[in-house]
């Protein structure tokens, strides 16, 4: 007669549902719309749980033994964290995409001084910064790339199943430095319109500057150049929020799949 012992499932599940915590719980804290500032710790962690109560009673045969020794148990839990903070920014990378973005449009839109508190990243940026991050983060519960992101950091498991193996370091830092590089040069092509018109507002300023140089011609240009840089960007703004959402989806489905 099979004995049914209560006392190892409820250990084994409580063992479980720890380890997906520190990973899950990990990447929330970081993640982009989950890991805002503004969002208290307390409810980032409840959302956490609550994920792992609904995946543990499936994920729980994938997971190793207790161990026995307190180090290796550190080890697993460390090494566990340091996956899902390692994804997390690099999720969180994607969105400074729109912040290089920003900073460059505020720069030809002669917006630079124009500087405001940014809650995406709890410091001073441009106008076009703030705006873009912010919209950045309102079209990942729109279009529902939350779902997508919980559905990927679920299927991670596949490729970093839980062990005490030691982590590819050396990998990780090199995908860190691509994806900053790959994250900058696609912002600075995000805002390349905003190049070609500040640029011939510059040559244009310059020429009629040197044809007239009794009249302070670049504070008479300035309006004009605010006004133009926010007329473009609102001729723009749809088309930057919708290739961004493609190289933010391209790009987590290749982190993560």
């Amino acid at each position: 007669m099979y004995t049914y012992n209560i006392e190892s499932f409820l250990a084994g599940h409580t063992f479980a549902f720890l380890l997906l915590l520190c990973r899950i719980g990990a990447f929330l804290m970081v993640v982009p719309g989950f890991g805002e500032k503004f969002v208290p710790v307390r409810i980032r962690m409840v959302f956490a749980c609550l994920i792992c109560l609904l995946i543990v009673p499936p994920f729980a045969s994938l997971m190793p033994p207790i161990p026995q020794s307190t180090a290796l148990l550190a080890v697993i839990i460390f090494k566990e964290m340091l996956i899902g903070v390692f994804f997390g920014i690099l999720v969180r990378m994607l969105l400074l995409t729109l912040d290089a973005a920003g900073a460059v449009i505020g720069m030809h839109s002669g917006l630079s001084n124009a500087n405001t508190m940014n809650p995406a990243l709890m410091s001073q940026s441009q106008l076009p910064s703030t705006f873009l991050t912010m919209s950045g983060i309102v079209m990942i519960f729109v279009i529902g790339l939350d779902h997508y992101l919980i559905k990927t950091l679920i299927a991670l498991y596949n490729s970093f199943p839980v062990s005490d193996a030691p982590l590819m370091l050396g990998d990780m830092s090199k995908t860190v430095m691509t994806t900053a590089s790959r994250t900058f040069s696609f912002g600075a092509s995000l805002a390349a319109p905003f190049f070609v018109i500040g640029l011939l507002i510059y040559a244009t300023t310059g020429i009629i500057q040197r044809l007239l140089p009794s009249i302070q011609l670049f504070f008479l240009m300035l309006p004009i150049q605010i006004w133009g840089g926010l007329a473009l960007m609102l001729l723009t703004v749809s088309v930057i929020l919708s290739l961004w959402v493609q190289f933010f989806e391209n790009s987590v489905s290749t982190f993560f799949l």
